[in-house]
């Protein structure tokens, strides 16, 4: 799977709000081909794009977003903290229609805010069963998740590319957790990246990722000052917030 070396992290989440049609839109016309979001699913079993936990970042809902039905998240008026630009939360379905539109690939990142074994078991199934109402995005999707659940109820799919999020806070202390065990579920899933955080990289330190699992995409890259440190050590792709750093060299 051939992936850009820059992503899309919720559309442009700058001058938009993050994971709505106005902020993916705006980042394809700017030049952007692969975009990252978050998938969870509502109430009453539908799925839709939204980070966080709540609404309260962008509302004054406090509840969990699980636990709304469709109807209620759709009604919720969201603004964008800076800019004050409004919008609405954004389903998968609608998503996907947009993306086979525009021809755009995907990096489709299960956000677990709901404990419950069950919720989890019925996102991944339902995601997967959208999905496949739009075969021509097969090879356009890339599936993540933090969640060591999703990601083993996912090993029941044969169909979809996967990457493997992992967070390191320490380096020393996790790198043998890092170089053996993800190392072996990375090789027993197939997955194509191992996608880490800045914070705890350098050259030396891709360098080694790269030669150990092939692929290296990073994310929380915020400053143009990181943007040019990952494109200096080579890596193979990172998800960007700014839409001017695509044209950093």
């Amino acid at each position: 799977m051939k992936v850009d070396k820059f992503i899309s992290h919720r559309g442009n989440n700058i001058d938009f709000i993050e994971n709505t049609i106005e902020s993916f839109k705006e980042a394809k016309d700017y030049g952007f081909r692969w975009f990252e979001t978050d998938v969870q699913m509502s109430a009453d079993g539908v799925l839709f794009l939204f980070h966080d936990k709540t609404a309260q970042r962008l509302t004054d809902c406090t509840k969990n977003v699980t636990q709304m039905t469709i109807a209620e998240l759709q009604k919720l008026e969201l603004a964008h903290p800076i800019t004050g630009k409004k919008s609405k939360i954004l389903t998968l379905k609608e998503y996907l229609d947009w993306a086979k539109e525009s021809d755009v690939f995907t990096n489709l990142e299960f956000k677990i805010t709901n404990t419950c074994f069950k919720y989890k078991t019925n996102l991944v199934f339902a995601t997967l069963k959208l999905l496949s109402e739009y075969p021509e995005q097969k090879d356009k999707i890339l599936i993540s998740s933090f969640s060591n659940v999703i990601m083993n109820i996912l090993e029941q799919d044969h169909i979809y590319h996967k990457g493997k999020l992992f967070e390191i806070s320490d380096w020393d202390r996790d790198f043998e957790y890092l170089s053996t065990e993800i190392y072996k579920d990375f090789v027993k899933n197939e997955y194509v990246a191992l996608i880490i955080n800045y914070e705890c990289l350098n050259k030396d330190r891709v360098a080694y990722i790269k030669k150990r699992f092939g692929k290296v995409f990073v994310y929380s890259v915020h400053t143009d000052d990181e943007v040019k440190n990952l494109l200096s050590w080579n890596v193979d792709a990172m998800f960007i917030d700014k839409k001017e750093q695509l044209n950093l060299t």
